[in-house]
């Protein structure tokens, strides 16, 4: 299975024709680059690429950030990394086939995606990035499922990220969809 692209600019020919793509993509550069992230395009996210909502959240985060006047670095980061969780919660058979030690196979309501997936993401961006760890970084991933996790974002940073997440998120999924994305479908088996 070839998930990795050494040249990872031309699978992001949805927005580099976009206005500061180039003041962006340097910042990323090395995490779009980095195997583990790369990975992310076999796990399941919303109908799409854990991968690719990322990107699109962090690009959209950068933009947003550039016009409210907040750290637009921080908020490119962040977006990027904050659904850097370390085991799927979507069954795909290209990640089963690949490793399916990366899938997530934990039950229970503590367990549930939606609520613990940010804490998740925080440790393992430091794991990959140690050296990008930073406070504002570390708060806008953990805080980017408010209202579900009840503690909001601290920095302005951290509230771009999780109402840019949002948007992109709502606008793929439909209401009844919900239970499967905030993983009650897979604790209390909803049919369809």
């Amino acid at each position: 299975m070839n998930f990795y692209s050494k040249d990872v600019r031309k699978d992001l020919d949805f927005i580099n024709k976009c206005a500061y793509f180039n003041e962006w993509y340097e910042i990323v550069k090395d995490i779009l680059n980095n195997e583990e992230f790369q990975k992310r395009k076999l796990f399941l996210h919303h109908e799409d690429s854990v991968w690719h909502h990322c990107i699109i959240v962090s690009f959209n985060s950068f933009l947003l950030a550039k016009y409210y006047m907040a750290d637009a670095r921080i908020c490119a980061i962040a977006g990027l990394l904050h659904d850097f969780y370390p085991k799927a919660w979507q069954y795909s058979e290209e990640l089963y086939n690949y490793d399916k030690e990366y899938l997530n196979t934990s039950k229970g309501i503590r367990n549930l995606h939606g609520f613990v997936h940010a804490k998740q993401a925080a440790v393992n961006y430091v794991k990959y990035f140690p050296e990008l760890e930073d406070d504002k970084i570390t708060d806008a991933i953990k805080r980017h499922m408010f209202p579900l996790n009840i503690i909001p974002p601290k920095y302005k940073e951290g509230w771009i990220v999780t109402l840019v997440d949002k948007q992109v998120s709502f606008s793929s999924i439909s209401i009844k969809e919900l239970p499967k994305y905030v993983g009650l479908k897979k604790l209390f088996n909803f049919n369809k």
